[in-house]
């Protein structure tokens, strides 16, 4: 992979996404969501970058949802309000 957008994130990734954005009063439209190969660690997966405003946060995508459980503890903590 060498950059991803969030329509290219696999199905269940964008629905897990979209249902976390509603429960926080969010749609998908409100974030910037990207991803790309980490150059510093390639062997542990790529990156997805969520940005909204001024924040971003970099998440690991591991293939077993993990970085969905941790944006919805940013979106929890009102990381990106």
């Amino acid at each position: 992979m060498n950059s991803l957008t969030y329509t290219d994130l696999p199905l269940g990734d964008r629905a897990a996404f979209e249902l976390a954005c509603a429960r926080h009063g969010f749609a998908p439209a409100h974030f910037e969501v990207t991803g790309e190969d980490d150059p510093a660690d390639p062997e542990h997966g790529p990156l997805v970058i969520v940005r909204r405003g001024g924040w971003a946060q970099a998440y690991r995508m591991d293939g077993c949802g993990r970085w969905l459980r941790e944006f919805e503890t940013d979106l929890n903590c009102r990381f990106f309000r």
